[in-house]
């Protein structure tokens, strides 16, 4: 009767460790995925954050050339050359009227398409977050798992399950975001 007793502790044990070992593993293999898919927002943030960059320079490239035909228009009127032939004087004006506005439709385009890569910048950055939280909580789940294994402290592993299910829950939470 006592070797039964311990034959069972034996195999309660032994399936304790593969059920820790299990839990383990799917943990990492969330993990991996946390991990794969922050690299990835992180990367797409970065590149957003270059485009939009890219795009205030070119916007205030084009407000710096609008400046100047505005300033060469106001010349042109405040004080024009001497003997001008009124045909060129005129088309010239028209000319740099024409350029300021097509500047000016230019620049609302650029900052329109801008500040959509600004949300999409955002966007990126706030999945990268809530998938490097994720990954936090799944890193601590399958340490806790492991010293649970290592220490045969079952309590170890009920708090790696906790920690490594509110882990899930971020991943799949940040999974509905994308």
């Amino acid at each position: 009767m006592a070797d039964e007793k311990k034959i069972d502790e034996k195999d309660f044990s032994k399936r304790t460790n593969q059920l820790i070992a299990l839990t383990a593993l799917i943990l990492a293999i969330c993990a991996t995925f946390a991990s794969l898919y922050a690299g990835a927002n992180a990367s797409k943030g970065i590149l957003a954050q270059n485009q939009v960059s890219d795009g205030w320079a070119y916007y205030q490239a084009k407000g710096i050339k609008q400046t100047i035909y505005s300033s060469q228009l106001e010349m042109l009127e405040i004080d024009p050359p001497a003997n001008p032939d009124p045909a060129k004087l005129a088309e010239l004006k028209k000319d740099y009227t024409e350029t300021v506005d097509r500047y000016d439709k230019e620049r609302e385009e650029i900052k329109a398409d801008t500040q959509s890569k600004e949300k999409d910048r955002d966007h990126f950055l706030a999945l990268n977050k809530n998938f490097a939280g994720a990954l936090t909580y799944l890193q601590i789940a399958i340490l806790l798992t492991s010293l649970a294994g290592l220490m045969k402290q079952i309590y170890f592993w009920y708090a790696g399950i906790a920690i490594g299910a509110f882990g899930v829950f971020n991943f799949v939470q940040a999974m509905m975001m994308v």
